[in-house]
């Protein structure tokens, strides 16, 4: 991370000193390359770091930020670039001064000290992917069919229009607006879960895709009516803001195989690096290679319908999204919720000190990918375990509760602290996810407190 961070600062201070004026050209190259993959690593070492150092309920929040400070410096770095305060010399080297600064904070700070957890939700991302595919794909065509139908409008009424924000006059508050959503989104995403987030997010596209076209009609009918295009505009960046927070640098390193995370969200953001391609491309009418890329005439006719097309279809797809969490959350808590004396106590109460074998069991336990079918846990678990701690020890849990978990394999409370609460609830009868994560947690607690009771 430190190596990425530093190469862009290096070549930055390097491009003012009078000796290297000769290749300035060959440096600028280098500062634009060492700039975007230096970027492009940094996001991806330091998501996947986020991931093994902070429980999923707080990350949320954390990456908003990070994403709100990233956008708060570009636009304060744009600023000095245009300003005449710096000048010249100091507009070029303050970037790589602050880069300095930060990195040597950051080595103060000993950030590679912090506890390392690999984590994740198993469970197939391609379920929140596909979604999201066409919630891009609605989003740009209702861009699209948005930006032909104001250019034509403007072509008679004001030829001297450029931009939608800059005849609004709030071009300055645009990136305020996305930083605004990235942190609802993130805040949103720790509060209310992934799954309610993204869900959120399609119905916000899906609204925007709708209403959108009668916002900029009516500006047509009545051209007085500019607080119109100011609300469409406030609500497509805090859309866009919106998905940012959520699809960026959260779920796809959450959800599917830890081994993997890397590369899963590496490809993903290839994905989202060619949707904005695209995106670009079509918005300034770009020349690649021969090629132009404008919005076909067509688009205005079927665009609108198409985008709201694609939006029903995303919020077809996301009946099924898996949760994340309400599960990695409870994998989390029994990780951090002992440290080393607890385990040693739980070592010589429940297995004994030389019983090595049941404790590799244990092991394997936590590193295995699929679940564990109950014999198995039953062998693992022994049957010493069932008239120490009996399900009835737990508190919520009657004759008829007993009875159920019984029935599904269950024999004693420490087995049952040991199940995650999705499956618990799919395996009775019954049992909500709620009421499930209540069973877990006095389940634990009673394993907690026999475990003090026995050390002293």
């Amino acid at each position: 991370i430190y190596l990425f961070a530093t190469a862009p600062a290096i070549i930055g201070i390097l491009r003012i000193l009078p000796f290297f004026y000769l290749y300035l050209a060959e440096l600028d190259l280098a500062l634009v390359i060492s700039s975007f993959v230096g970027l492009a690593a940094l996001l991806v070492l330091w998501t996947l770091r986020l991931g093994q150092s902070v429980v999923v309920s707080y990350r949320g929040r954390i990456t908003a930020l990070f994403l709100t400070i990233a956008i708060a410096l570009q636009l304060i770095y744009s600023m000095i670039e245009g300003s005449t305060i710096f000048g010249y010399f100091w507009g070029a080297i303050l970037p790589s001064i602050v880069s300095f600064i930060a990195i040597i904070i950051s080595v103060g700070l000993k950030p590679w000290k912090q506890p390392r957890v690999v984590l994740t939700v198993s469970g197939n991302p391609v379920k929140y992917f596909i979604p999201t595919v066409f919630i891009l794909a609605s989003h740009l065509l209702w861009y699209s069919v948005t930006k032909l139908n104001i250019q034509r409008f403007f072509a008679d009424y004001d030829p001297s229009f450029v931009s939608l924000s800059q005849f609004l006059c709030i071009e300055d508050f645009e990136l305020i607006i996305v930083c605004v959503g990235v942190l609802i989104a993130g805040l949103v995403a720790d509060k209310r879960g992934r799954k309610t987030t993204f869900s959120f997010v399609l119905l916000l596209i899906g609204l925007l895709t709708i209403f959108g076209s009668a916002f900029y009609n009516a500006f047509f009918l009545d051209p007085s009516l500019t607080g119109l295009l100011v609300s469409l505009l406030i609500s497509e960046r805090f859309i866009e803001g919106f998905l940012l927070g959520i699809c960026l640098l959260l779920i796809w390193p959450e959800l599917g195989r830890a081994r993997t995370k890397g590369l899963r969200l590496s490809l993903v953001w290839f994905f989202f690096l060619g949707y904005m391609t695209l995106f670009w491309a079509l918005d300034l009418n770009a020349n690649v290679f021969g090629i132009v890329f404008e919005i076909p005439v067509i688009i205005v006719a079927i665009g609108g319908q198409f985008a709201i097309l694609s939006a029903l279809i995303a919020l077809y797809l996301i009946g099924h999204l898996p949760l994340i969490i309400g599960r990695e959350i409870e994998v989390e808590k029994l990780d951090f919720g002992f440290d080393e004396k607890q385990v040693k106590s739980t070592v010589d109460a429940f297995v004994g000190t030389d019983d090595f074998d049941s404790i590799r069991s244990q092991i394997d336990i936590i590193d295995a990918e699929s679940e564990i079918s109950d014999s198995d846990m039953s062998e693992i678990l022994g049957e010493e375990f069932r008239d120490m701690l009996p399900l009835r020890s737990v508190p919520g849990i009657g004759a008829a509760m007993e009875k159920k978990l019984i029935d599904a394999g269950y024999e004693s409370a420490a087995q049952l602290a040991g199940e995650t609460a999705q499956r618990l609830s799919q395996k009775i009868e019954g049992l909500s996810l709620v009421r499930a994560e209540k069973l877990l947690k006095d389940a634990r607690s009673v394993v907690k407190t026999k475990i003090k009771k026995n050390n002293n």
